[in-house]
């Protein structure tokens, strides 16, 4: 299965989005946390912890979409169309 990923910044926040490129389904969308502006010690750390854990949720279903080309035997197939 090949996909379209399209990544956006929406201000200083990444965003990422995994598609089919057959269907146009979207497989995956993730952004991360936005900053807040004044905001205060204790709100900085939980933000801080967020996006930490925003990070780890988004490799956690990057390898999730893998497992799952992989159980459907779809993984192999980019690198033998290149062999060609």
């Amino acid at each position: 299965m090949a996909y379209r990923i399209d990544t956006v910044l929406r201000g200083v926040n990444p965003t990422l989005r995994i598609c089919d490129a057959t269907s146009g389904s979207v497989r995956l969308a993730w952004e991360y946390p936005r900053q807040e502006p004044n905001v205060s010690d204790e709100e900085r750390d939980l933000l801080t912890l967020r996006r930490e854990e925003a990070i780890h949720e988004l490799f956690r279903r990057l390898f999730l979409l893998t497992t799952e080309q992989y159980l459907k035997g779809e993984a192999g197939d980019a690198d033998s169309r290149r062999d060609h």
